[in-house]
Order: C-alpha cells, then structure tokens, then sequence
C-alpha cells in the first residue's frame, strides 16, 4: 500500500502525543508538533509550543523513486528539527548545552521508534528502515532565537515505501480515458 505525505505527517504527530516529553496537543498552548518546508524550518522561531517547552518541526521530504523490481521503492529524504528552550538569564552555556542534550534524546527516540516500528511492519516504511544504518541520518545542532531562546537538533534522514507505478495496476482503469493517454 503507497503511503502519502499525509500519513508521514499524522505518524509524527502522533510521535508526539504519545512522547512524554512532548505531549503535543491541538489545543492553544499546548502545540509542540509542525510542518514547514526546509528553507521556513530556519526562520520564524515564534512557536505556537508550551512555554518554555520543546518544540518538533517535520520538514517536508524531497522524494525520488527507485527501481524495486519491475516497480518503485519511493524514496524521502525527511527532517526532524527538536528544540528545547533554554534560558538566557541563567549560566547562558550550561543551559544552552543541557537544553540541547535535551533535544538529541527526544531526537534519538524518535529515530529508535522509527526503526522498531519499520520491524514491526508499519506501512509508512515498508521495511525500509529495519536496521539503524538504512536512516542514513544526518544532523546538525542548531541554536535558534524567537519568542525563546531554543537549542535545537536537525536529523535529515532516508526512509522509503512501495509505490507501484506498473501501468497493468487496477487503479489505471479507473481513469475516464481507461488510464491510457490519446494521441495523433
């Protein structure tokens, strides 16, 4: 079954409920938990979180596809970005570091949660994440201002699920045209 945007985006939010570090919720000040797309993801750190709490932003995938037989694996290349508050009017740097150890161990869950829902069959990653080094993650440590001062960790990372794109699929005769395009 093809998974969607839609389904990475509902699977870590519900990362995020469920995380007792995070407990995201829809309602006013309690949100920990947004989409933005890579080049937003650095800018406007006015963030709709607990105060002085975490926050968790999915970035929006690039994808491609790869050959997987006589169909496609389509392929995502996700982020993470975790950010814990800090404040500046304590010893600046101990909270700064300590809010980012923060971050990297709710970080560190999400990735080991990812890898043991892929082994036990969750269709967002087909399989395609059994084992820790088929992430292929990527990071970076960050320190973001806004309305707070957060220390934050990036993950990019790889996971991938079945598309089939064989055109003798019974969703190509669905089409009014019987999925096959005219032409003169």
């Amino acid at each position: 079954m093809a998974q969607y945007l839609s389904d990475a985006v509902d699977y870590f939010k519900n990362l995020c409920v469920q995380h007792p570090d995070l407990l995201h919720s829809e309602t006013s000040g309690q949100r920990v938990f947004e989409v933005s797309a890579y080049e937003a993801a650095f800018g406007d750190f006015r963030t709709g979180a607990q105060e002085k709490a975490y926050f968790v932003r999915f970035i929006l995938p690039t994808l491609r596809f790869e050959r997987s037989g006589d169909n496609a694996r389509k392929m995502y290349q996700a982020g993470l970005m975790f950010g814990k508050y800090y404040s500046t009017r304590e010893d600046e740097k101990t909270a700064k570091v300590e809010a980012w150890s923060d971050a990297e161990r709710v970080a560190d869950d999400f990735m080991a949660r990812m890898v043991a829902d892929s082994r036990n069959g969750h269709p967002l990653f087909f399989g395609s994440i059994d084992n820790p080094e088929n992430l292929k993650v990527t990071g970076d440590f960050l320190d973001v201002q806004g309305d707070g001062s957060f220390a934050a960790v990036l993950y990019m990372f790889d996971f991938g699920n079945f598309r089939c794109l064989d055109p003798g699929g019974a969703g190509y005769a669905a089409w009014e045209d019987g999925g096959l395009t005219a032409y003169d």
